[in-house]
């Protein structure tokens, strides 16, 4: 190769030598970009400090009202039916002794009045005996017949002492006849139907002018005044329900309230349901209140001991709870006296203790958490009655 090539050649690796050489310096004076690292984000959470106090609760459920007093009109005799004092119509209020139908009854009224004709003919053929055979006791049977009047009730027969005496009206079938007249005046009352109680008519089957066998319905009555509440208890809060406690029933449709007492529990699930039917009786109260309504009662249920109220969303694998130890979340088990619908009353941890008292999503044992303060003001009730958890023993639980 001539040396001309040689030079050539050598000052071209001679320059690309020191165009890396200077690259490298000049890249060496320049400063390195420092990398930020993220903060750290704070995990708060919400506690209060653990206070055992004795809770009350209440189951709460929901029914229907119902008449405590219902009444089907059957016919007891045969005739034609007509409409008495009031009305035979849906909806007609009557007052306790109103006339509320009645069925023809000349008939059986004149029938009866020849009963007691032949009654006052077989006394008059045996006074003039009496008189004879049993003179002490003449008077008396002789009152008896004066004051005998066939258009009123038969009056009680005479006492009767002498065994004599009592063998010969026996004979004369006074006896028999007297209390057949007597089973015909009571038979004559079942031609007139009065009210029992004042009530309401629900329904009606017959018309007036109708003709009536005996056990035709005719219609259905209600006691007005006297109402129960019919409502189902869930199995699980059923031995928390005691009979007579004093219920608040209230209506969110009408913006009433009113007062009862748990009169009777089942003691057997009812099968549509699945739950314990309970029945409160309502005390009637200014405010009116209509049978077929849709209400909701607030049961007393027992009283728990040293208990604590916490929303039950904050309840993890059935009996697990968070606490907050020295920033660190702590997981804790504790006792489930209650479950209601949002909170559920518990037992098991120390008093003073941090409870976690929100849902935490992610969470788990040791995790360094922040205390967030929780004010402690009025809230209006949550939707099963109790006040917002600030105390949570602040107010009872519900169903």
């Amino acid at each position: 190769m001539k040396k001309r090539q040689w030079i050539i050649l050598g000052s071209t690796l001679g320059i690309l030598v020191f165009a890396v050489a200077l690259n490298k310096f000049f890249g060496s004076q320049k400063e390195e970009k420092q990398m930020k690292k993220p903060p750290v984000a704070k995990k708060y959470v919400t506690t209060v400090p653990v206070k055992y106090e004795n809770v009350k609760t209440h189951v709460t459920a929901y029914g229907r009202v119902q008449t405590a007093q219902s009444l089907d009109l059957l016919s007891e005799v045969a005739g034609r039916m007509y409409e008495g004092s009031v009305r035979l119509k849906e909806g007609q209020a009557f007052k306790k002794g109103t006339l509320l139908f009645k069925i023809d009854d000349q008939e059986a009224s004149l029938n009866l009045k020849a009963s007691k004709s032949n009654f006052l003919r077989d006394l008059a053929a045996i006074l003039p005996d009496v008189k004879i055979d049993y003179s002490e006791s003449y008077k008396k049977w002789e009152a008896y017949f004066n004051i005998i009047d066939i258009d009123t009730q038969l009056p009680d027969l005479p006492e009767i002492t002498a065994d004599k005496e009592k063998t010969f009206f026996a004979t004369k079938g006074i006896f028999s006849t007297y209390y057949s007249i007597k089973s015909a005046e009571e038979r004559l009352r079942k031609y007139r139907y009065y009210a029992p109680f004042n009530g309401s008519i629900t329904e009606v089957n017959q018309e007036s002018g109708a003709f009536i066998n005996p056990g035709t319905k005719i219609g259905t009555i209600i006691r007005t005044g006297l109402h129960e509440l019919k409502v189902s208890v869930e199995t699980k809060d059923i031995p928390w329900v005691q009979l007579g406690s004093d219920v608040e029933i209230y209506s969110e449709e009408t913006q009433q309230s009113w007062t009862g007492e748990v009169a009777r529990i089942s003691d057997f699930v009812n099968p549509n349901t699945q739950s314990v039917d309970v029945f409160i009786s309502i005390k009637p109260g200014e405010q009116k209140i209509y049978d077929g309504q849709f209400i909701q009662a607030a049961i007393p249920a027992r009283t728990v001991q040293d208990g604590l109220i916490m929303p039950r969303n904050a309840l993890y694998n059935t009996n697990e709870v968070y606490v907050v130890e020295d920033t660190l979340l702590k997981v804790k088990q504790v006792f489930v006296h209650r479950t209601m619908n949002e909170k559920v009353v518990v037992s098991g941890l120390k008093s003073g203790e941090n409870l976690v008292i929100e849902p935490l999503i992610n969470a788990h044992n040791n995790m360094v958490v922040e205390m967030s303060e929780y004010k402690d003001i009025d809230l209006e009730t949550t939707t099963d009655g109790t006040a917002a958890i600030g105390n949570p023993n602040k107010a009872s639980g519900t169903n």
